[in-house]
C-alpha cells in the first residue's frame, strides 16, 4: 500500500521537471568553478594555466561524468512512474539534496596524483573522503528509490510493469548498491592516499557491464 496520498498527472510531471531543473543547476554550479580560473598572463601559454589548475579541471570532468550516469539511471527509473506517494516524494528530495550539496565538496577536492607536496596530500584526505561519500549518498538514495517502486508497483505504468519486473529479477537490481559500494571503497582508499579514489572509480566500468539491465525492450514513456 502506498505511503500517504498518491498523486499523478500534472503533479507528477512537475515533480520530474523540478528534479531535472535542480540537477541542471547543480551541473551549472560545477561549471562555474572553472570560471574563476584566470587566463594566461603575458608570456604564458594556455598549457601553463591548464597544468596549474589540472586538479580542479579533472575533478569537474570526473564529477560531470558521474552526475551524467546517475541522472541517466534516475531518469530511466522515474520514466516508469504514473504516480508517486509521500515516501517517493521525499526520496527524490533527498536525492536532489545530494546534488545541491555536491558542488561544495567537488570544489574542495582536487584529485590529481601529480603532486609530491606531502602537506597538500594530507590536507586533501578530508575533502576527498567527503567528495566520495557525497556520491555514495546520492547513489544510495537512488537505489532506495528504485527499491520503493519495486514494493509499490501501483506507482508504475501498467504497460511498463513487465519490463520493470524483469529488471528487478535480473542482476541489474544490484546496480545501485554496487555503485554505492564503489563510492564507499573510493572514500576508504582516499583515507590512505587521497587520489586513489579516482582509480577505484574505474570499477564502475565492469560493474555497469556485469549489472546491465535485461535486453527486453524497454517501453517508451507516453
Amino acid at each position: 500500500m502506498a505511503w500517504g496520498p498518491v498523486r499523478s498527472g500534472r503533479s507528477l510531471d512537475r515533480l520530474i521537471n523540478f528534479s531535472d531543473a535542480v540537477v541542471a543547476v547543480a551541473i551549472t554550479l560545477l561549471a562555474l568553478q572553472l570560471v574563476d580560473i584566470a587566463g594566461p598572463q603575458q608570456g604564458q601559454s594556455i598549457l601553463v594555466v591548464l597544468s596549474a589548475n589540472w586538479g580542479q579541471i579533472q575533478t569537474f570532468v570526473l564529477t560531470f561524468l558521474v552526475v551524467a550516469v546517475m541522472w541517466s539511471v534516475h531518469n530511466r527509473i522515474v520514466n516508469h512512474l504514473v504516480a508517486y506517494d509521500s515516501a517517493l516524494f521525499w526520496l527524490i528530495m533527498l536525492w536532489l539534496l545530494g546534488f545541491v550539496f555536491l558542488p561544495w565538496p567537488s570544489r574542495l577536492y582536487e584529485g590529481t596524483p601529480f603532486s609530491d607536496d606531502a602537506a597538500r596530500a594530507s590536507e586533501m584526505t578530508g575533502p576527498a573522503m567527503l567528495y566520495w561519500l557525497t556520491l555514495a549518498y546520492i547513489s544510495f538514495i537512488g537505489a532506495a528509490t528504485a527499491r520503493h517502486m519495486t514494493k509499490h508497483p501501483e506507482l508504475i505504468a501498467a504497460n511498463d510493469r513487465p519490463y520493470w519486473e524483469a529488471m528487478q529479477h535480473s542482476r541489474a537490481r544490484w546496480r545501485g548498491s554496487a555503485y554505492t559500494s564503489v563510492f564507499l571503497l573510493a572514500a576508504a582508499a582516499s583515507y590512505f592516499v587521497f587520489y586513489l579514489g579516482n582509480f577505484v572509480l574505474l570499477l564502475l566500468i565492469p560493474v555497469s557491464i556485469v549489472l546491465k539491465p535485461p535486453s527486453l525492450t524497454e517501453p517508451d514513456p507516453e
